[in-house]
């Protein structure tokens, strides 16, 4: 008889398939309640989002996200049903995987107080990315509920940032679109001596007093290789600079969509004090036009 494959040690199997693409270890473990068990065990990196419509499932593939569920006829139902099974069905593949996932990357239509809690319980963590979607086009949130999300999103990084299990291990983090604010993101990295990797994008409630806490507080800033921030993190100035400049190892700057300096100043800066590897500077202002281009506005208008 052909030898099997189950005949090698759980230990050698799992790392076997830890190799496999997604979607080809979640095949592998239908066959069986043993494969179920050792594919269960062998998920570490996960890329996942949520859709509402084929539009916002394209736009994520864009993203390269991994496993991409999209909601059959879910133009028949409101939006709290919607992000009600959304929120349900992510805390369900979290819960279900949760204890050997190491890297984790989130699309999210908000991040829910369940989805906060069950993110906080992931204690093989590693490696955290959480992205709040923000295409009004695709998925039409009611104007009377974005106050009270706003609200829940606020209160879900509390807990996030005050509970988190793996915040000790974590070595790279992203938040793009997020209500965090500074303190939040200093609670989470507290404790974290070996988080190499930091990007905030679009995340508003963010600002000048991150480059304070970054240059000077943070007691893991030796370990930072790369941070980006941008479109965040308030206008920049010589606080900004000096917190840059304090982080001695960073090999990558991202200030992309940052504002109050232009883009040849930052790339004098980095060529004579910062000696920075790689530097993405923020776009370049536009330049001045004539009068003859400056539009009036009413100011009844406004």
């Amino acid at each position: 008889m052909a030898p099997s494959i189950f005949d090698y040690p759980p230990e050698v199997l799992i790392h076997i398939l830890n190799l496999l693409p997604v979607h080809a270890l979640l095949k592998f473990g239908e066959t069986s309640h043993y494969s179920r068990a050792l594919a269960n065990s062998s998920l570490h990196t996960l890329s996942l989002g949520v859709h509402a419509s084929r539009v916002s499932n394209i736009i994520s593939q864009l993203a390269e996200t991994q496993v991409s569920v999209l909601i059959p006829d879910a133009q028949s139902y409101d939006y709290p049903t919607l992000l009600s099974f959304h929120t349900s069905l992510t805390k369900s593949i979290l819960t279900r995987h949760g204890g050997t996932l190491r890297n984790l990357d989130l699309s999210l239509w908000t991040l829910t107080i369940p989805t906060a809690k069950v993110i906080s319980s992931l204690s093989a963590l590693r490696a955290l990315s959480i992205r709040i979607e923000d295409f009004p086009h695709v998925r039409t949130v009611p104007r009377s509920g974005m106050a009270v999300q706003r609200a829940e999103q606020r209160a879900a990084w509390d807990i996030l940032a005050s509970t988190a299990t793996f915040a000790s291990r974590l070595h790279a983090l992203r938040i793009e679109g997020g209500e965090v604010r500074t303190t939040q993101l200093a609670q989470l990295l507290s404790q974290s001596r070996w988080c190499s990797e930091l990007w905030l994008c679009k995340c508003i409630p963010i600002g000048e007093e991150l480059w304070s806490w970054l240059g000077s507080e943070w007691q893991g800033g030796p370990a930072l290789r790369i941070l980006g921030v941008m479109r965040c993190g308030g206008q920049l100035g010589q606080n900004a600079f000096d917190a840059i400049g304090a982080l001695r190892n960073l090999q990558f700057l991202s200030l992309q969509g940052s504002y109050g300096i232009d883009s040849g100043s930052i790339e004098k800066i980095n060529k004579e004090k910062w000696h920075i590897r790689e530097v993405i500077p923020p776009l370049t202002p536009l330049e001045e036009q004539d009068g003859e281009m400056i539009i009036e506005v009413d100011p009844a208008y406004m």
